[in-house]
C-alpha cells in the first residue's frame, strides 16, 4: 500500500519536499520564478496518489488551471493519509482557511508537528493558540510561504518540490472565479 510519503518521494527524490494542504484558489501563492516541481494528489479509492499529468512545473498558467480542479474532499481520508506520514516529507503546510485546517493539523503525527509542520494563513491567525497547543511552532502568512520554503530548502542544500492536496470542495454552485484584474 502506498502512503503520502512514498507517493511524494518517488517523484521528488533528493528534493526538499513540502506537502501543502490548502484551498485550490490559493495555488497562485506558490508560483515562483523559476517554476517549482509540482504534484497534485487526489484520493483514488481512498488513497492519495499523484494525479494524471503530474508532476509538472507550477507556472502562472498552471496555477490558474489548478483553481478549477474541483477535487472531492474528505477530511476523514485526508486525516487517515496524514497519519501515515513520516520524516520523508520535509514539511507539511496546512492552510488555516478560517480554522478549517485545524482538524487536519490534528491528524499529523504529534512527533512531526514542531519540526515538520507549518500553519499558513491569509492576514491573521486567531486560531494560533489552538495550533500551538497541538505542538505547532511554525507559522507563516500564505503570501510569504514560497519564500520561506525556498530558504528552508536552500538551508538543506536541496531543491524545493511541492505536493498539493485540496482541502475545500468547490463546484459550479459554490465557486466564484477570483478577479485577477486582467
Amino acid at each position: 500500500m502506498t502512503n503520502l510519503t512514498t507517493e511524494l518521494t518517488q517523484h521528488f527524490e533528493d528534493h526538499f519536499t513540502v506537502l501543502i494542504l490548502d484551498n485550490e484558489v490559493t495555488v497562485d501563492a506558490f508560483v515562483t520564478d523559476p517554476p517549482l516541481p509540482w504534484a497534485r494528489l487526489t484520493a483514488i479509492d481512498g488513497i492519495y496518489r499523484t494525479g494524471e499529468g503530474y508532476p509538472t512545473r507550477l507556472t502562472v498558467a498552471k496555477a490558474d488551471s489548478e483553481e478549477l480542479n474541483w477535487d472531492k474532499v474528505s477530511n476523514a481520508i485526508i486525516s487517515a493519509a496524514l497519519g501515515g506520514l513520516n520524516e520523508g516529507v520535509d514539511l507539511v503546510a496546512f492552510g488555516n482557511n478560517a480554522g478549517q485546517g485545524l482538524p487536519l493539523a490534528q491528524a499529523l503525527p504529534a512527533a512531526l508537528r514542531a519540526r515538520h509542520g507549518i500553519i499558513t494563513y491569509g492576514t491573521s491567525l486567531p486560531e494560533c493558540p489552538a495550533y500551538e497547543a497541538l505542538g505547532y511552532e511554525q507559522f507563516c502568512p500564505r503570501i510569504h510561504l514560497a519564500e520561506f520554503l525556498t530558504e528552508a530548502a536552500q538551508a538543506m542544500g536541496r531543491s524545493l518540490a511541492l505536493g498539493f492536496i485540496n482541502t475545500i470542495e468547490h463546484n459550479e454552485w459554490n465557486y466564484h472565479t477570483p478577479w485577477t484584474g486582467r
